[in-house]
């Protein structure tokens, strides 16, 4: 099966900028409701390496350039995995942890990258008031 990938990553260099707790509350609302169906083979799979496998090639289809995936893509990517993609599986799926361990070594693989998750309320707690962009306390 291919993955929608356009759909999946539609607006990501938009959507991997997140600046506050309400903007990553709304986009990942909305994640949950537009792009996270498009997971089903993944993480419905028997074989979910194979699956991450076949994700991850469409990715790199889907973006690269001249044989490879540029840098700024890549770092955009990454970020869109670790506040959308991750969090969205560990809450969905009662098999998550095990869905992200997977898919996350064969990310880091493809892509060699060095990549990581965590839950949803661990990245919304994390954002901080700024003033002048000076870190000032907790949203």
């Amino acid at each position: 099966m291919s993955y929608n990938v356009n759909k999946i990553f539609e607006d990501v260099v938009y959507l991997s900028k997140v600046h506050s707790k309400s903007s990553y509350e709304s986009n990942t609302n909305r994640f949950k409701e537009e792009r996270y169906p498009e997971f089903s083979n993944l993480v419905k799979a028997d074989d979910v390496a194979a699956e991450s496998q076949k994700f991850c090639e469409d990715v790199f289809i889907a973006f690269k350039k001249f044989g490879k995936v540029r840098a700024a893509d890549l770092m955009n990517l990454n970020y869109f995995m670790i506040y959308y993609v991750f969090p969205t599986i560990l809450c969905e799926e009662q098999e998550g942890k095990v869905i992200c361990d997977t898919l996350r070594d064969t990310w880091n693989s493809y892509f060699k990258s060095n990549i990581n998750y965590a839950d949803y309320n661990t990245l919304y707690e994390g954002f901080q008031t700024k003033i002048f962009g000076i870190p000032v306390g907790k949203n």
